[in-house]
């Protein structure tokens, strides 16, 4: 036990939600720059527009022309809300990622990095951290929240035009999703 933290056997038998691991911050690296929008969203986005044309395609054998109009109908208030998006949504450039390293009481060095700004900037080296977030796929943790030693959570917070471009892209997903669920619906019970 050092100071005020705990041995590495308590912290390890701990299990808070979401906390990824407490320790050091014992490197900070350079700035890099990241593009705001997310792949898994803007391909889900595609997947849904495409699974509402085959429908509408599918839609004449299945009701004949009627099924079809409406079909299309549900395709063109979609697509025209989408257009209606995408023009007036404002387009954010780059977003800054920190990167920075956090050993544990274990010897254990966890990569992480901090997706927009914190309020107060990122604590400085030797400043001893709990780190709450998730790990991604390459192993790098998204911190969501930081609290010092002193008992300071930061937390990191995109700039205004980059939540309201992936709220956007979210909705976009839910627009497409909504059509192809509501010319299912047609195909089944308009007869």
């Amino acid at each position: 036990m050092t100071g005020d933290r705990p041995a590495a056997g308590d912290l390890t038998d701990q299990r808070v939600p979401g906390r990824v691991t407490v320790g050091t911050i014992t490197r900070i690296g350079v700035v890099r720059q990241e593009p705001p929008m997310r792949r898994s969203t803007t391909l889900a986005a595609w997947g849904c527009a495409a699974l509402t044309v085959a429908e509408v395609a599918f839609s004449p054998v299945v009701g004949g022309v009627s099924l079809l109009a409406k079909a299309i109908v549900v395709i063109t208030v979609v697509t025209a809300v989408t257009f209606a998006l995408h023009r007036w949504v404002p387009r954010p450039g780059v977003i800054d990622v920190q990167p920075f390293w956090v050993k544990d009481v274990t010897g254990t060095e966890h990569p992480c990095r901090v997706s927009g700004s914190l309020p107060h900037g990122l604590p400085a080296e030797g400043t001893g951290v709990e780190v709450y977030g998730r790990a991604d796929k390459s192993g790098s943790v998204l911190v969501r929240e930081l609290i010092t030693d002193d008992g300071q959570a930061c937390r990191p917070r995109l700039p205004l035009p980059h939540r309201i471009a992936r709220g956007a892209q979210v909705l976009n997903v839910v627009l497409w999703a909504l059509a192809a669920l509501t010319v299912a619906w047609l195909m089944v019970f308009s007869r």
